[in-house]
């Protein structure tokens, strides 16, 4: 009795206890997670508002790269006036839209070119279109403003797009800011009130587009701003409902009264957090899921990107291929129609014919080294190279050029002596070679060309070539850069393409390097290209190796041996030649060309091939297959060097049939080892005395 007396009290507190615990301990789950679904419907929020933004920001890009290219089509009309045309149509779709070029002018907005829908005033833009193209024109991106069209009662979106040249693209479209946009069931802003406003503020008057009647959004709200072009966009975005779902804004409440009801039953409380634990899990995955679609959406757009790319590139390949053929059958018959006695008025038609057909081929070789280097696709062969050799032997070849012009060319050759870059030699030549030919054919009579070298630190140097003609504009300079502008020379009677510098500019920046120009009107410009200096490939053997080898390997004959090597880098030649010379039983047979390479070979069937791969004439990879094939030289080792240490081009060489692959610059211990394994496998054996 009296154990019982003690024990209900006892009994009482305990189930009191039991029960604020539990109670408490419901109240809580009740808070935190009604706090999480909170946290969970904002993040949901700020995850679908930058989808939208995502949406916005790339239906902008993609307006932004349409008036772009169209801007590009227009500077370039001369070339095709009927692409710039197509260009303009296919933008202006409807009725309702305008697409065109205007220029700044003064304070006046000249209008160029339009398409679609008539403008109030056919040759200039006035009011708030022309200052908006004023605009475009300071901050060369793109601008947009809402403009009041009386006509129609309704507003106009316009956009310009200002290009450095001056030029504005611009397209305006009639819209409806009143209007309620409509969004599907597959829309990711479907669940969401959003406004977008054409302005860093929530300005009632620039309003662009909205998906619900109300300006004043109300619950949660995601407000974000916009960088759009030059200009600042608010994008202002709420959930019409819990994006969760009904159940997640539910599963608080749902715990708070299961918590209380099950108060006395812990083990049932515990069930029901498990089972709640396991459905917000569950919600995870969905989601997981969820993201994991998105990402492989990107993914495809990704492919598709590169898909369209790699068509781009095929299609360039396609057209060389179908524009060189009939090319090459129109300058083969002009030069057999020139070997013929012809009279003055034939004569002069079919050098007409070959000028322009050089010409012709000439660009589409430019053209399509541009299109290379924009897609990545150039190949370059970059290794240390002899400054001095390249500027002698550019000099020989534009000699000819500069006494037919009456031209004076003076070189530098001390300041440019002993002085290697780290570029393609056969690029490096081109680059060269378009200078030194545009500072001929445009000099004055008995003007003058002069190339000079000199360092802006010690870890750059600076290929100069000055002319002493008429100058350049600040003006001019800023379109020099730019394809097929020839700044007026295509009125005269001075030959040309007007991508050479665009395209010297791409190598040397392909190469680590830059090509800039400087200019005195009235008294001549001075182009040079900058490249990164290395240490020449004597220098480095020297510094590496002390000039000293070590002994060769015993040969089985004693007859003194051949090793042809096709190599254009002088310098790389100094190097393998004092290897050798170590030697005494060897003797180098130099080929600076590929054609050349493969008479020396035929004739002379060295023990061993070095074999560079970039070659003025031919590819190296196209000689190795000729060599192959030539029962003569078939058997002769081939060791392929090259500055390309790629594991692909690697395999590729070996499996054509080259016997070793070699990377510049030249480790003298992997020379001298493949040297040797080359020459003991190709020893004749000395005959054996025979005893009496």
């Amino acid at each position: 009795m009296t154990t019982s007396t003690r024990a209900r009290p006892l009994y009482r507190f305990a189930a009191l206890i039991v029960f604020v615990a539990l109670t408490s301990l419901t109240a809580a789950g009740f808070l935190v997670t009604r706090g999480a679904a909170r946290s969970a419907e904002h993040k949901l929020l700020h995850e679908r508002a930058a989808e939208v933004a995502a949406i916005v920001t790339s239906s902008i890009s993609t307006l932004k790269s349409s008036l772009g290219l169209l801007g590009e089509t227009y500077a370039a009309r001369r070339v095709d006036d009927a692409a710039f045309r197509a260009g303009e149509r296919s933008l202006a779709q409807g009725a309702a839209a305008t697409v065109g070029v205007a220029e700044s002018v003064g304070a006046r907005a000249v209008v160029r070119s339009t398409q679609g829908r008539a403008l109030p005033d056919a040759t200039q833009l006035t009011g708030p279109r022309a200052a908006l193209v004023r605009r475009a024109v300071q901050a060369k991106d793109l601008v947009f403003a809402l403009i009041d069209d009386p006509a129609s009662g309704h507003k106009s979106l316009m956009v310009a797009f200002g290009r450095a040249d001056g030029l504005v693209v611009f397209e305006e479209t009639t819209i409806d800011p009143t209007r309620v946009v409509a969004s599907t069931a597959n829309s990711p802003y479907h669940e969401l009130n959003a406004v977008v406003y054409l302005s860093p503020t929530a300005d009632p008057n620039a309003v662009l587009l909205k998906t619900t009647p109300n300006l004043e959004l109300s619950g949660t709200v995601d407000t974000r701003t916009l960088t759009i072009g030059a200009d600042r966009w608010l994008l202002v975005t709420s959930a019409k409902g819990w994006l969760g779902g009904s159940l997640a804004q539910a599963v608080a409440w749902i715990i708070l009264a299961g918590g209380l009801a099950a108060a006395f039953i812990v083990a049932g409380v515990v069930a029901v957090l498990i089972r709640r634990r396991e459905y917000a899990m569950a919600l995870v995955d969905v989601r997981t899921v969820e993201l994991r679609r998105t990402l492989a959406d990107l993914e495809a757009a990704r492919e598709a990107a590169d898909t369209a790319n790699q068509s781009k590139s095929a299609f360039l390949s396609r057209m060389s291929h179908e524009l060189r053929t009939p090319l090459n059958a129109v300058l083969g018959f002009a030069q057999i129609l020139d070997l013929d006695d012809l009279d003055e008025n034939h004569q002069e038609a079919v050098d007409q014919i070959l000028r322009g057909g050089t010409h012709l081929l000439g660009l589409i070789n430019e053209v399509l080294d541009i299109s290379r280097i924009e897609s990545g696709d150039l190949a370059l062969s970059s290794e240390s190279v002899q400054v001095s050799d390249v500027v002698s032997e550019t000099v020989d070849l534009i000699r000819p050029l500069a006494e037919q012009r009456s031209i004076q060319l003076h070189g530098e050759r001390h300041a440019c002596w002993g002085n290697h870059v780290f570029a393609d030699r056969q690029r490096l030549k081109q680059i060269l070679l378009n200078l030194l030919s545009n500072a001929v054919k445009y000099n004055r009579l008995h003007g003058s060309v002069t190339i000079l070298c000199e360092h802006p630190d010690p870890a750059r140097l600076r290929i100069k070539v000055a002319d002493t003609g008429p100058g350049i504009t600040d003006d001019q300079i800023g379109r020099l850069f730019v394809p097929f502008e020839r700044l007026g020379a295509e009125r005269t009677d001075i030959e040309g393409t007007g991508i050479g510098l665009a395209l010297s500019r791409r190598l040397a920046e392909a190469m680590g390097g830059t090509l800039g120009v400087e200019s005195v009107p009235g008294e001549g410009s001075v182009f040079w290209v900058e490249l990164p200096v290395v240490e020449g490939p004597v220098e480095r053997f020297e510094r590496v190796t002390g000039g000293t080898l070590p002994d060769p390997a015993p040969m089985i004959d004693e007859r003194r041996r051949s090793l042809l090597y096709i190599e254009d880098n002088l310098a790389n030649l100094k190097l393998v030649q004092r290897v050798v010379a170590h030697r005494g039983d060897v003797e180098i047979i130099p080929a600076m060309q590929g054609g050349l390479g493969l008479e020396l070979a035929r004739e002379h069937q060295p023990a061993l091939i070095l074999l560079d791969l970039h070659l003025p004439d031919i590819p190296g990879d196209q000689v190795l297959q000729e060599l192959r094939h030539n029962p003569l030289t078939a058997p002769i080792p081939v060791v392929i060097v090259s500055a390309d240490a790629t594991a692909g081009q690697r395999q590729r060489l070996l499996t054509a049939g080259a016997s070793a692959y070699l990377t510049k610059p030249y480790e003298v211990q992997e020379l001298l080892r493949v040297i040797d394994e080359a020459l003991a496998a190709s020893a004749v054996p000395v005959p054996p005395t025979s005893s009496t």
